[in-house]
């Protein structure tokens, strides 16, 4: 924020103490004008200015220099009407104020209101205190000027002999205005008239960055679009060499504006644009430490936020495979730096939900191998997550990875030893293809219930484990009937005495025997069942069973 002129008529003192004698006389009942004037500077002087606001507030008939102090408060709190007002009053009480009258230019340029500047101008002009600060006043007026026509042959002729030392002046007085609009018009008109000013460029660049920022983060993508797009056209064309970040900062929030908007091809341009830019800046010999220069407070690498927004719109065009390369090189980034990071959790956090939300989406799209790896991410940034392990478990066991499933299984057990979802997926991760494997499951799988009655997970785990195990008890119930009905076939088409009838009751004695074996494995499935359907389809296997099982003992007998 710029400065105030404050004129304090007292000379400079031993504040803490004239405080604490002058407090001592207000509270005895001094209400002399003047002070309560020196307690008020001293409060401000010590950083009080709620209660140098009170001081002065007590003075019944303040005098110029009482109003501009209250202005000065005002205008320190942002207040621009207030300061306004305490300035125009002081310079009503004390025409020849050059501290009032300053003051007032100053808080009307940071309202906006340049008409009203450019007449407080024309006035100091009469006031100004020497002539280096009626120079600096008339650059100043030329730099509000609205056109070529309304600035005289002496203000053009002055701008084009700015000095450094006014420049620096001028800057420092035009980035500390509240108005972006009033800040961005006197930044353009002074690097036109400093072509070749690297410190005015570069004050004009950020000015239009802050404000481009700004409306970003305010969702005002065209308007941000509309500020960044020319001032990047003059970046690359101008004389003066500028600093690469601005580019890259240019560029990137281009692209953020143009993707929010839902033009992600031309907002991919921006990023690439933005990451080359970056590449070459930092691959560039120069002085400095440039890893510290891109590193955010939090710890997080410029770079990571470029692979990012890479991915970001690579992603919402489907682009799978490519967003899947950036968002690798985004997390290289992040675990790289995870010793930098501020607060230390803070980029493993990110990392993990970033990871973990990946594999979601990958899942979705039925890139399986895409979401393990993700999922790896996570478990590699949480190892003891007990989610994480859960579904990297699950998808290691869809991926028909068995070994690396039973090693995230171990690792399940060692985070929680007691849970009986440890037991329900060591069963789900064996390779059942037998009747007999199938029967083993089932009694272990009716241990593990017995041990944990009334478990929710167990019983939904069990529905599943015996869901999965369906297609396995229909295959054998096919390959029984086979056998069946090959020999029943077999038995038709030969003459009565040709058939070997102790080979054919030997072989339906067996196929009984396996019929009751897998009616009793069918049964023990049904107690574990919690969906209609497949208690239909179980139901319907048992009668098959039934109706084998008489036709074998009808044979073999």
């Amino acid at each position: 924020m710029s400065d105030v002129l404050s004129v304090i008529p007292v000379a400079e003192s031993d504040w803490p103490t004239a405080l604490r004698f002058l407090e001592q006389a207000v509270k005895a009942g001094s209400q002399d004008p003047h002070a309560l004037y020196l307690l008020a500077m001293a409060y401000k002087h010590q950083q009080r200015p709620a209660e140098a606001r009170q001081m002065l507030a007590r003075i019944v008939e303040p005098d110029a220099n009482v109003l501009l102090q209250r202005g000065v408060l005002a205008f320190n709190d942002k207040d621009w009407p207030a300061a306004a007002g305490e300035f125009e009053k002081a310079a009503q009480l004390d025409p020849a104020s050059y501290p009032a009258a300053y003051n007032l230019m100053l808080t009307r340029l940071c309202q906006g209101q340049l008409d009203g500047a450019i007449e407080m101008l024309d006035k100091l002009l009469a006031l100004a205190p020497s002539p280096a600060e009626n120079r600096f006043l008339s650059l100043l007026r030329g730099l509000l000027s609205r056109t070529g026509a309304e600035a005289s042959a002496e203000q053009v002729y002055l701008l084009g002999s700015i000095s450094d030392e006014e420049e620096q002046r001028l800057l420092d007085m035009i980035v500390g205005l509240s108005q972006f609009e009033v800040v961005y018009r006197l930044l353009v008109k002074l690097v036109s008239a400093r072509s070749t000013s690297q410190a005015a460029f570069h004050a004009y660049i950020g000015a239009a960055l802050v404000q481009a920022k700004l409306l970003v983060e305010r969702c005002q993508w065209s308007d941000a679009e509309l500020l960044l797009s020319p001032l990047k056209r003059r970046l690359e064309s101008s004389q003066v060499r500028v600093d690469s970040f601005y580019l890259i900062s240019i560029l990137n929030m281009l692209g953020v504006a143009a993707t929010m908007a839902q033009d992600f091809e031309r907002g991919l341009i921006h990023f690439r644009a933005a990451s080359n830019a970056f590449q070459r800046d930092f691959s560039s010999p120069g002085p400095g430490n440039k890893t510290e220069r891109y590193l955010s407070p939090q710890g997080v690498y410029l770079g990571a936020w470029l692979e990012q927004n890479l991915a970001l719109c690579n992603e919402w065009l489907n682009r799978m495979d490519v967003a899947e390369t950036h968002w690798n090189r985004y997390f290289d980034y992040l675990e790289h730096y995870v010793p930098r990071s501020l607060p230390p959790d803070y980029l493993p956090h990110l990392a993990f939900e970033s990871a973990s939300r990946l594999a979601d989406w990958f899942s979705r799209k039925e890139k399986w191998g895409s979401a393990a790896q993700f999922l790896q991410r996570a478990h590699r940034i949480r190892p003891t997550d007990y989610e994480t392990l859960e579904r990297l478990f699950h998808m290691y066991t869809q991926l028909k990875r068995t070994e690396e499933a039973r090693k995230i299984l171990r690792r399940l057990r060692e985070v929680r030893p007691n849970d009986p979802q440890g037991e329900l997926f060591e069963l789900e991760v064996r390779e059942v293809r037998k009747l007999n494997e199938v029967d083993a499951l089932l009694s272990d799988l009716r241990r593990v219930s017995q041990r944990f009655p009334n478990d929710s997970r167990v019983e939904e785990r069990g529905a599943t484990i015996v869901h999965n195990s369906m297609p396995i008890l229909e295959r054998i119930a096919d390959q029984y009937a086979g056998q069946v009905n090959k020999v029943v076939d077999q038995m038709r088409r030969l003459p009565s005495y040709q058939i070997n009838w102790p080979t054919v009751r030997d072989i339906m004695r067996d196929m009984e025997d396996k019929y009751l074996f897998l009616r009793r494995v069918a049964q023990k499935c049904l107690a574990h069942v919690t969906s209609d359907e497949v208690r239909r389809e179980l139901h319907r296997l048992i009668s098959h069973c039934d109706r084998k099982i008489d036709q074998c003992h009808s044979l073999g007998e």
